[in-house]
């Protein structure tokens, strides 16, 4: 599975890098760098507003840190991004969190949250076995998560995003 963004995207054929951004000049001329062969023409800015106003793009990967995901959701969509993958987690507030769909929704566009636990093929196979009814009905969901990034805000959302899952959607509780 790849491991980062663009390692995604270079995994599908009909994908194709076109703008990279980055504060940090440096991290730039790594990328390009290290993807000049699949995508030689790629662009490149340090400010996302010109980014944005530059470029027209078809998905935008939001891949900061988690406390600037809103503004740059938001000013994606009033740009006119066709669609948005967001790392996780969405925002750091609910508020924040409450503006990001608010801009996608009235841009009609649609907004991915890059939960990569999704598409592990462990975690598939599991999730197909409780939807064949291979291990019975699920009447509980317990998890857990060790480690240095297990808090429920970073690789927390993981564990909440597949209990949901493997539940079916839509559970009446969640206690943690």
């Amino acid at each position: 599975m790849p491991g980062a963004h663009a390692s995604a995207y270079a995994y599908v054929e009909d994908t194709e890098v076109v703008v990279v951004c980055d504060i940090v000049q440096l991290a730039i001329d790594s990328f390009v760098e290290d993807w000049k062969t699949d995508w030689p023409t790629v662009e490149t800015y340090t400010d996302y507003r010109e980014m944005l106003e530059g470029a027209d793009l078809d998905i935008v990967s939001v891949v900061t840190g988690d406390d600037f995901h809103a503004q740059l959701v938001v000013d994606a969509a009033e740009a006119g991004a066709k669609r948005i993958i967001c790392e996780k987690p969405v925002a750091s507030t609910l508020a924040d969190a409450d503006r990001m769909i608010a801009a996608v929704e009235k841009a009609g566009i649609p907004m991915l949250v890059d939960h990569t636990r999704r598409w592990m093929i462990p975690w598939g196979q599991a999730a197909e076995a409780i939807k064949q009814g291979v291990i019975g009905d699920v009447v509980r969901v317990v998890a857990n998560e060790g480690g240095p990034r297990a808090m429920l805000f970073r690789n927390g959302t993981h564990l909440i995003d597949s209990m949901v899952w493997y539940a079916g959607g839509n559970p009446t509780a969640i206690y943690g």
